[in-house]
């Protein structure tokens, strides 16, 4: 809620902070035009009681490592096709958290695109490893190592994942190890992973998770290995997922979330259609931006309703309408870009499937409805 004076329990006297963590889409240079995910770090509030961090994702601005413009190039190209800089994105954003963390603080995390499997990626890392005292970078990169030594091993009887393989874990010792990790280094501040019932994230927003940065990423599928628990977010209050209806480029299917856990949020984890490709729904085409402006709204809404602190006089700069309002109906009519031709040669074409029980957001049929007597019907893959 805008302007929320929420109360620090721990410390009646000061205002519960937020810190919220945006982490934008493969190839989104800051120059090069907005996101949702550069619409949220716009629309919200920065302040002493929420601070904002803003990541430009993956094969951007180039490793760290790469000092040459020819280094940067070729580590912006590695990053698009093989996903490389993931790594470094959990790192720095991980660090953002680990630095400004405080007692009682509510964590908010966003991405689209690869930003959005890093914000996953992200929120297992603290639910595997917990979050280090400040002051340890220098544990971070063995911290990201024992995430990705994780290997989705349950953490208790509870878990959807058998017993018997959370006794095998226990045997080979991985969580002996990952509670001596966070006796010792970890802040006692942050809510552990192995007190039930207690969540480190407050909300997640993300846009059309993709895993891969295009066909010829070579470690797409090893990767939900090597980052884990990035499908169950058990460690999440609030989840959100906008995803593209009309995307059809066989490298970019969609991550989506377990859907049994899903099923079990009551409402709590959401995974919504939105018409149009992925662009259409992260936001990022200048020439007509309305479907992304629907997909926008919804996240704002759901996000401001969850806590997190807003420039209402931004509303209209971003939106063209004012806090508050509903948007025209019209949004829901925006231009529905294509798919190059040359992605037939980097894969091919393949639908995505909507499942029975899905979450279709209403502009979709307002889209149906209103063109089904054009000559250019709105007809989506919908069951």
């Amino acid at each position: 809620m805008a302007h929320d004076e929420r109360v620090n329990e721990e410390n009646p006297g000061s205002t519960q902070r937020n810190l919220v963590v945006c982490l934008d889409g493969t190839s989104n240079e800051p120059e090069a035009g907005s996101t949702n995910v550069g619409r949220i770090y716009e629309l919200a509030s920065k302040t002493a009681d929420q601070l904002v961090y803003y990541d430009p994702g993956v094969g951007t601005m180039g490793a760290r490592s790469a000092f040459t413009r020819l280094g940067k190039a070729t580590s912006r190209a590695y990053g698009f096709i093989a996903g490389y800089g993931i790594k470094e994105n959990i790192e720095e954003a991980y660090i953002f958290l680990m630095e400004n963390y405080r007692c009682g603080d509510s964590i908010y995390i966003f991405g689209f695109s690869r930003g959005a499997y890093t914000a996953r990626a992200l929120s297992g890392m603290l639910r595997t490893v917990g979050l280090l005292r400040s002051g340890s970078q220098n544990l971070v990169p063995y911290a990201v190592k024992l995430y990705a030594k994780s290997g989705d091993r349950p953490q208790g009887a509870d878990h959807l994942v058998a017993r018997e393989a959370n006794a095998a874990a226990e045997r080979k010792g991985y969580w002996k190890l990952r509670r001596d990790f966070e006796r010792r280094f970890g802040n006692p501040d942050f809510p552990s992973v192995f007190v039930r019932g207690i969540n480190q994230v407050e909300f997640m927003g993300i846009w059309d998770t993709v895993r891969s940065a295009g066909s010829m990423n070579v470690r797409g599928k090893f990767e939900q290995y090597q980052w884990p628990s990035t499908r169950t977010l058990d460690n999440v209050a609030i989840v959100r997922h906008a995803m593209a209806l009309d995307e059809r480029r066989r490298p970019f299917p969609v991550y989506r979330l377990n859907p049994e856990v899903v099923a079990a949020s009551n409402g709590l984890h959401q995974e919504v259609w939105f018409a149009g490709i992925h662009s259409d729904v992260g936001g990022q085409y200048e020439d007509d931006h309305r479907l992304s402006d629907v997909a926008f709204h919804w996240m704002a809404v759901e996000a401001e309703t969850a806590g997190l602190r807003i420039s209402t006089n931004r509303y209209r700069p971003l939106l063209d309408i004012g806090h508050g309002n509903l948007l025209p109906h019209d949004r829901a009519l925006g231009v529905l870009h294509r798919n190059g031709r040359i992605w037939v040669a980097a894969g091919g074409w393949k639908r995505r499937t909507v499942l029975p029980g899905d979450q279709i957001h209403s502009s979709v049929y307002q889209r149906i409805e209103a063109t089904k007597n054009t000559l250019t019907p709105y007809k989506p893959n919908l069951l």
